[in-house]
């Protein structure tokens, strides 16, 4: 029994000495300058496993570097399976056959712009992991087209264009022995919807030393690729200047000058003549308006003067029949006072009478006998007498 035991940790310990030395021989190599593919082709991105002999299982991924890692392909062993990542189906491929060789490349189908970045390959299984780097680079070429513009002044106007590059093309105009065109030459270059460039430039060319063959040269700096497009010019199709062609010009242009002159008086005279008789119906509908005008604020204002005097009359009738009521009243009360002071007379009349009474009493009092009473007689008391005291 010890020796059964002896010898399973022995194995146990000889196989994981296998395994790490394994780990420590294998490595995984990318491809060590940028990898540089034509958009709308494929390309394979190069991944080596070395020693390629007694491989073991592993599972192996390709991410592409960005903002995280975005999964583009996915191979496990264990039942050999294959998952391209999201946006990368039907455009991923591996090379199977050659796994047992070492190589796990990548092949990556009808490039887009989007492509370009840095891919991460990993290799792993329970006991270990590899890593490498490969960097994708895309460009894109297409074809370069000269139109004739037709004459230019007193040269020929050429336009060379081409569409679908990546990156940015360099464009060049040549003439004679691949000379720059030292004319004045306007490129204009754009970029569509998916990322790619179209050039377009327009040059001059007159007729001199410059004759012959003129080249339009694109380039594409990565690739170090260049298109190309030839035209031949010859001194036919350039326009010719004869001296009594300049005379006729100069002469055709005096008369379209002393033509645009007398234009230009007889429709000064026309304007001003319009311009008169445009004041004068101008000045006509102005006073047409301002009798208008006067005669809706005449309007405006006796219709104000007439609700103005309603008003005023309303105000006076009310002011009327106030002061006759008022008058009522107080005809009413000079009523009712002459009552009061008729009664107060009648009252006082009453009084007098009564007095009178009084004093004739008073009278016959003072005249009886005092002998009587064995005393004087009293002194006799007039009228006025009594009525001072």
């Amino acid at each position: 029994m010890a020796t059964r035991w002896r010898l399973w940790v022995c194995g146990l310990g000889i196989l994981l000495l296998v395994e790490c030395s394994l780990s420590e021989e294998l490595s995984l190599a990318g491809s060590p300058r940028p990898v540089v593919g034509v958009i709308g082709q494929d390309v394979v991105l190069p991944f080596q496993l070395s020693p390629s002999a007694g491989l073991p299982s592993m599972d192996m991924q390709w991410r592409k570097a960005g903002p995280g890692f975005v999964l583009v392909h996915e191979y496990m062993d264990e039942g050999t399976q294959e998952l391209p990542g999201e946006g990368y189906q039907n455009r991923t491929e591996l090379f199977l056959q050659e796994f047992s060789s070492g190589n796990v490349s990548l092949k990556l189908k009808q490039l887009q712009v989007a492509d370009a970045g840095k891919y991460h390959c990993f290799v792993r299984n329970p006991q270990w992991s590899l890593e490498a780097t490969t960097e994708l680079q895309v460009a894109a070429v297409a074809p370069v087209f000269i139109d004739v513009l037709g004459p230019r002044g007193q040269g020929i106007g050429l336009a060379c264009r081409s569409t679908g590059w990546f990156p940015k093309p360099e464009l060049q105009w040549a003439g004679k022995n691949w000379q720059n065109l030292v004319m004045e030459i306007v490129t204009n270059v754009t970029q569509d919807r998916e990322k790619l460039y179209s050039v377009v430039s327009n040059v001059t060319v007159t007729e001199g030393e410059d004759n012959g063959d003129i080249s339009c040269i694109v380039r594409n700096g990565l690739l170090e690729t260049e298109r190309q497009s030839a035209i031949h010019l010859s001194g036919d199709i350039f326009p010719r200047v004869y001296p009594w062609l300049a005379a006729f010009w100069v002469l055709f242009s005096l008369v379209l000058i002393a033509a645009g002159a007398c234009a230009y008086l007889g429709y000064t005279a026309k304007r001003k003549a319009s311009q008169k008789k445009r004041s004068k119906e101008e000045a006509k509908l102005f006073d047409e308006t301002e009798k208008k005008t006067v005669d809706s604020e005449c309007q405006e204002l006796r219709q104000m003067l007439d609700a103005e005097r309603k008003a005023f009359e309303s105000e006076c009738q009310e002011l009327r029949e106030r002061l006759d009521a008022e008058r009522k009243a107080f005809e009413s009360e000079c009523a009712k006072l002459h009552q009061t002071i008729a009664s107060k007379e009648k009252k006082i009349k009453e009084l007098e009478s009564e007095c009178g009474k009084l004093h004739e009493t008073i009278g016959k009092f003072i005249h009886l006998p005092h002998s009587a009473f064995g005393q004087k007689p009293p002194a006799t008391y007039g009228a006025e007498d009594i009525r001072m005291h």
